[in-house]
């Protein structure tokens, strides 16, 4: 390997720096809890032209209720995180390990991590 950590944690907080944030939260965010609020990105699955067009993402507050292993997916280990929005429940999947990244789908690089990504903790004193 060329380089060192340093060099690589300097060359990321410069070139893209949210993912040293990712990393952070990756490590640091604890287990949800049931009752916890969680501001999250919706709808979901927003197409790169509507969120160009629409500029900001939109977000919804919701309660975490649970989460449900996706026993479905094959190349690594996924979850749905699972929250309820005012009576409605809502799925957010999460592909929290990759056994082969060559294997992945298209669909699935959204997916990667999705807990971190589209779901941000709420303070208990925002709420």
């Amino acid at each position: 390997m060329i380089g060192t950590y340093k060099e690589f944690y300097k060359f990321v907080s410069v070139m893209a720096p949210f993912i040293k944030d990712l990393w952070e939260d990756f490590n640091n965010r604890p287990d949800p809890k049931e009752g916890d609020m969680f501001r999250i990105m919706w709808p979901y699955k927003l197409s790169d032209i509507e969120m160009s067009v629409m500029h900001t993402i939109p977000m919804i507050e919701c309660k975490f209720v649970r989460v449900d292993f996706d026993s479905e997916f094959k190349n690594g280990v996924a979850f749905y995180y699972v929250f309820d929005n005012k009576g409605e429940e809502l799925k957010i999947h999460s592909i929290n390990d990759v056994y082969d990244i060559d294997k992945l789908r298209d669909e699935d690089h959204w997916d990667l991590f999705g807990f971190w990504t589209h779901c941000e903790p709420l303070n208990k004193k925002e709420v």
